[in-house]
């Protein structure tokens, strides 16, 4: 009984030490590449700490799909083509990879005809490391110019 006991608090130790996301989850049956794949809306942006959403949604749209080459005709990339906040259109098309066991979503290439905020530029290649990542969301958080950008975004389900 003892040993069951002293084994099941290592075992439990041990799980929660290896968390990969520091907002989780702690499991799960999914790749990563295939919970990133999807059509996201950017539901909170903010700069060291400050809502940064609105001046965001200014310059561009707060619409992501990550299309990923095993499911869609595309190979790795993030369309964010769609409507600014006056209703105007605009468009920025990257390529993405995960590094780093999963931790990393690396921007590889970028091309646009949008204006741009932060590290959210054409030409621009950030790394951002993923702080949750579960079939519904994305939280990821990057450096640009010494100031920190977090992101959070809720996914849908793509019919």
């Amino acid at each position: 009984m003892k040993k069951n006991l002293l084994l099941c608090l290592i075992l439990a130790a041990v799980v929660s030490g290896c968390k990969k996301y520091e907002e989780g989850p702690l499991i799960s049956f999914r790749s990563a590449k295939s919970r990133v794949y999807g059509f996201y809306t950017l539901q909170t942006l903010t700069v060291d700490g400050v809502d940064e959403y609105e001046q965001y949604f200014d310059s561009l749209c707060n619409t992501f799909y990550f299309h990923y080459e095993e499911v869609s005709a595309y190979v790795d990339i993030c369309d964010m083509s769609g409507f600014r906040k006056n209703g105007w259109g605009s468009t920025l098309v990257w390529s993405w990879k995960l590094t780093d066991h999963n931790k990393i979503l690396e921007i590889t290439s970028s091309s646009s005809n949008a204006t741009s905020f932060g590290p959210f530029k054409p030409g621009y290649c950030p790394k951002w490391e993923l702080l949750r990542l579960t079939n519904k969301e994305i939280k990821m958080k990057t450096t640009y110019n010494n100031k920190e950008y977090v992101a959070d975004m809720t996914g849908y389900d793509i019919k």
